[in-house]
């Protein structure tokens, strides 16, 4: 069966005053495995990805359309990813995640990450029906705090794997 086309938008690269958002290479699956396994990083992502899946998240993260390293600018290592998707919930809109290591919390980069991502996703990605989405569990306060800084507004509560669960929507 012959690939899929890949979208008129992708591969794109982000650039913010401090980040470049750029595809996940094969230098950075390192960082991806470490981000899919730290505790507290996956704290509300259901726990720490299990060791059988890592090898097929590692092998399908590389180029994949809409998922970005997030790296410094000053410095070129990498911070954490952003990941722009369709939305599983309702076609049309695109959902954004996002994850940073730990020692990067606290500095900004996840809002200005986040805040390129949507803006690109808005422009580029879903222009017929500009609306982006997020979503996050209900308990993780700093998360619904960088969402809300970003101009997403509450849109939905749901429960959604044992958790209830927070929907954040942005439109243009």
């Amino acid at each position: 069966m012959p690939p899929l086309p890949q979208p008129a938008f992708w591969p794109a690269s982000l650039h913010t005053d401090r980040l470049l958002l750029r595809p996940i290479e094969r230098a950075d699956v390192a960082v991806m495995s470490e981000l899919w396994t730290d505790p507290e990083v996956r704290r509300y992502l259901g726990g720490p990805v299990a060791a059988e899946e890592l090898p097929a998240r590692e092998r399908g993260c590389v180029g994949a359309v809409g998922a970005f390293s997030v790296l410094l600018r000053t410095e070129p290592v990498v911070i954490g990813s952003v990941l722009v998707e369709s939305d599983s919930r309702r076609a049309g809109r695109a959902e954004v995640s996002y994850q940073l290591l730990p020692e990067h919390w606290g500095r900004g980069y996840g809002r200005e990450a986040v805040t390129a991502a949507i803006s690109w996703a808005l422009d580029e990605v879903t222009p017929a029906r500009p609306e982006v989405v997020a979503v996050t569990q209900e308990a993780n306060a700093r998360s619904r705090r960088l969402l809300e800084s970003v101009g997403m507004t509450l849109a939905d509560h749901f429960v959604e794997w044992g958790e209830p669960q927070v929907l954040y929507a942005r439109k243009t």
